[in-house]
C-alpha cells in the first residue's frame, strides 16, 4: 500500500514538472514572438529620423485638433476647372479694361503735361486750397482720363446689376424648387468657397521663404486658415520647389504657380505686342496688380491677403470672419502713418461729390447723429481752414496701407476690378492723383480703398493708428516692423469712445484724443499683425549685416515687448528660422544665394556659431 502512494506521488510529481516545462516553454515561444513583433516595430522606428518627428510636430502645429489637412479652400471644386474658369474670367476682365485704358499718346503731348509744385503747409492743414495748387492738370488731360473713368465705372456697375439679377433669379428658381440642386454661381463670378489666406511668393526678393516663415509662425499661434501661396512663374517654383512641395503642405498650406494657369511664360512678355495679347499686358504690370491678382484667383470666397513679411499674431477665422461687421463691410483696410494728399482734382475724375460738412474730424469719424447737427461750412473755412479729408464724401484723412487686407472679393468684384484698372494706369495718372505727388511712390496701397469710395461700396477704415516697434541702440530708436490691430476690438472701442464722448464737443473727438483713450487700456486695442519689412525676416542679412549684432559684439533684439507680446516672440521667431535653415537643411532660393552647393561647410560654420549664439542669446 505504502508503495502504491509514493508511486502515485512520482506520477504526480512526474506530471507536474512536465505541465511546468511545457507552460514555460509556452510562454517563451509567445515571448519570442512578442520580440519578433516589437523587434520589426522597433526597427521601423529607428528609420523614422529625428527630421521624421520634428515634421509630425510641425504638422501638429498645423492641425492642434488633429483635423484633415488639405489646403483647397475650394472645397467640393474641382481645382483644375476652377483655375481655368478664373483664368478665362480674369482675362476677359483684364480685356475690357485695357479698351478703355486712357489715350496715352493724347496725354503725352507736351500741352498736356501735368505740373507738380511742391508748397508749404498752412497751420499743418491739408487744405483744398493747399491740394488744388499741388499740381496743374490741363483740361484735355483732365477731360480724357475722367471719360475713360466713367466708362469704366459705368461698366462696373452695370456687371453688378447683372450679377445681382442673375443672383436673384436663382434664389427664387431654388425657392420654388425646393428639391432640385441649383448651382447658386454666376459666370461672372470667381469661382471660390470659404475663407482663406493669400500670400504672393517668389524667389527674388526672398518671398517664398518669408511665407515659409509667415505661414509656420501663424501656425505656432493657433491659426488654421488654409493658406495659398501664389507662386508669379515656373521658374520661382523651381527655385522653391522644396518649399512648395514638401514643407508648406505639412501646414496645410500650398502652392499656386500663377504661370500654369494665365499661359505666357513672362521670359518672353517683353517681346509680345500687348495690343495681341492680354497675357502680356498683365505680366508687363505685374508687380502693381498682384495683390488684386492673388485674391481673385485664390480659392478662396473671403481672403486675408498678407505680404509675406507679415506675421499674424492669433487665429481670425472666428475672430473676424463670422462677426457682422465683415459681413456687413465685406472689406477692412488698415492705415497707414501719413497723411492723405489724393488731390481734388481725383474726386472730380471720379465724379464723388464732396460735401461742406466735416465727416471726421483730424481723421476720427464722426457718427451719422453728431454730423447731422454740424452746419455747412463757409466756402473760405472750406478753402482754406479745414483739411479736405475731414469733409464728407472724402476718403480717410489717413493714408492706407495695403500689407494686409480682408475681403470678401465676391461682394467687392467691382472694387478689385476697378482696382486694377488704377493700377495697370498707375504710372503717370492714378498713384500721383492719388498720393498727390509726381512719382506716386506706393500709389497702389490706396487703390483698393480708393476703388470701394468711388463705387460707393461698404468698408471699414481701422480706426487704432498703426504702432512703430523696434529697438533703442545708442539712443536712437531703429523702427524695424509696423503693429496693426484687431479691427473687431478696434470697432467696439470706437462705439464706447464716442457713446461716452460725442455729446461733449468737436474738441473731444478728434484722432489723437482717441489714440490716447485707447493706449489708456490694453483691453482697448489688440494686435493682429506685426509686419517686419524693416529689415524682412532674412536670418543671414540680419546676423551679418550688423542688424542684430553689432560690430562692437553687442546684440539687440528686432522685437520689442508690449503689453500684448513678451521676448517669446523674437524667440519662437528665430527658433523657426534655424528648424529651416539648419536643423532641417532647406533647399530654397534664398538659402542658396549665400550658400552654393559645394559650401556645406560654410553653411554648417554659420549654423552652428552665427545661427547657434544668437538663438542661445535671444532665448535667454
Amino acid at each position: 500500500m505504502a508503495s502504491l502512494k509514493r508511486l502515485r506521488f512520482q506520477i504526480q510529481r512526474y506530471v507536474e514538472r512536465r505541465f511546468s516545462t511545457l507552460l514555460l516553454a509556452l510562454m517563451a515561444a509567445v515571448f519570442i514572438l512578442y520580440s519578433f513583433a516589437s523587434m520589426g516595430t522597433n526597427t521601423a522606428k529607428v528609420h523614422k529620423t529625428e527630421k521624421d518627428y520634428f515634421t509630425e510636430y510641425i504638422q501638429s502645429e498645423a492641425n492642434p485638433q488633429g483635423k484633415a489637412s488639405g489646403a483647397n479652400g475650394a472645397s467640393g471644386l474641382d481645382a483644375v476647372s476652377t483655375h481655368n474658369f478664373n483664368a478665362r474670367l480674369l482675362k476677359q476682365y483684364v480685356k475690357e479694361l485695357y479698351d478703355l485704358r486712357p489715350d496715352y499718346e493724347l496725354l503725352a503731348q507736351d500741352e498736356n503735361q501735368v505740373e507738380y509744385v511742391n508748397i508749404p503747409q498752412q497751420n499743418g492743414i491739408i487744405s483744398k486750397s493747399y491740394l488744388e495748387n499741388s499740381a496743374s492738370i490741363p483740361p484735355k488731360w483732365l477731360e480724357e482720363v475722367r471719360g475713360k473713368h466713367s466708362l469704366v465705372t459705368g461698366l462696373l456697375r452695370e456687371k453688378v446689376k447683372e450679377i445681382n439679377k442673375e443672383m436673384a433669379a436663382k434664389v427664387k428658381y431654388s425657392n420654388n424648387h425646393p428639391d432640385e440642386t441649383i448651382n447658386m454661381d454666376s459666370n461672372l463670378l470667381f469661382k471660390s468657397r470659404g475663407n482663406g489666406a493669400v500670400i504672393v511668393g517668389g524667389h527674388a526678393n526672398d518671398e517664398t521663404w518669408l511665407a515659409l516663415i509667415s505661414t509656420r509662425l501663424f501656425r505656432k499661434a493657433g491659426g488654421t486658415l488654409p493658406i495659398e501661396v501664389i507662386i508669379p512663374t515656373r521658374e520661382d517654383y523651381k527655385k522653391d520647389a522644396e518649399i512648395c512641395d514638401k514643407y508648406l503642405p505639412q501646414l496645410n498650406a500650398q502652392c499656386v504657380i500663377l504661370e500654369d494657369i494665365l499661359g505666357l511664360t513672362p521670359v518672353i512678355k517683353k517681346f509680345t505686342d500687348e495690343s495681341e495679347s492680354i497675357e502680356a499686358y498683365i505680366w508687363n504690370r505685374f508687380n502693381d496688380i498682384k495683390k488684386e491678382v492673388a485674391i481673385l484667383m485664390s480659392s478662396f470666397d473671403n481672403v486675408l491677403y498678407i505680404t509675406p513679411e507679415n506675421i499674424m499674431l492669433k487665429p481670425m477665422e472666428h475672430a473676424v470672419f463670422t462677426k457682422q461687421l465683415f459681413k456687413d463691410k465685406g472689406l477692412f483696410v488698415w492705415t497707414d502713418f501719413g497723411l492723405r494728399k489724393t488731390l481734388v482734382d481725383f474726386y472730380k475724375i471720379a465724379n464723388v461729390e464732396i460735401g461742406k460738412k466735416k465727416k471726421s474730424e483730424f481723421g476720427l469719424p464722426l457718427t451719422p447723429e453728431v454730423i447731422e447737427n454740424l452746419e455747412n461750412l463757409s466756402n473760405e473755412v472750406l478753402q482754406d481752414k479745414t483739411n479736405f479729408h475731414d469733409l464728407e464724401g472724402t476718403l480717410p484723412f489717413k493714408q492706407s496701407e495695403s500689407s494686409e487686407i480682408i475681403i470678401d472679393k465676391r461682394k467687392h468684384l467691382s472694387t478689385l476690378l476697378l482696382s486694377m484698372y488704377y493700377n495697370f494706369n498707375g504710372h503717370g495718372i492714378y498713384h500721383p492723383l492719388l498720393t498727390g505727388e509726381k512719382e506716386g511712390y506706393w500709389g497702389s496701397k490706396e487703390t483698393i480703398i480708393a476703388s470701394a469710395h468711388v463705387l460707393g461700396n461698404p468698408y471699414y477704415s481701422i480706426n487704432t493708428n498703426v504702432d512703430s516697434n523696434g529697438y533703442m541702440y545708442d539712443d536712437e530708436y531703429h523702427g524695424v516692423s509696423m503693429l496693426q490691430y484687431d479691427p473687431i476690438v478696434d470697432s467696439y472701442s470706437y462705439e464706447a469712445y464716442m457713446k461716452k464722448f460725442s455729446k461733449k464737443g468737436l474738441s473731444k473727438l478728434t484722432w489723437k484724443n482717441y489714440q490716447r483713450w485707447l493706449s489708456a487700456s490694453s483691453e482697448r486695442r489688440s494686435p493682429l499683425f506685426l509686419n517686419m519689412n524693416n529689415p524682412a525676416l532674412r536670418p543671414i542679412e540680419l546676423l551679418r549685416d550688423g542688424h542684430v549684432r553689432k560690430e562692437n559684439g553687442d546684440r539687440v533684439r528686432l522685437v520689442s515687448s508690449t503689453s500684448y507680446f513678451d521676448n517669446k516672440l523674437e524667440t519662437d521667431i528665430w527658433r523657426v528660422m534655424n528648424d529651416y535653415m539648419c536643423y532641417l537643411s532647406i533647399d530654397c532660393a534664398y538659402v542658396n544665394k549665400h550658400f552654393t552647393a559645394s559650401q556645406a561647410s560654410e553653411k554648417k560654420a554659420f549654423c552652428n556659431q552665427d545661427m547657434k549664439e544668437h538663438l542661445l542669446w535671444v532665448s535667454s
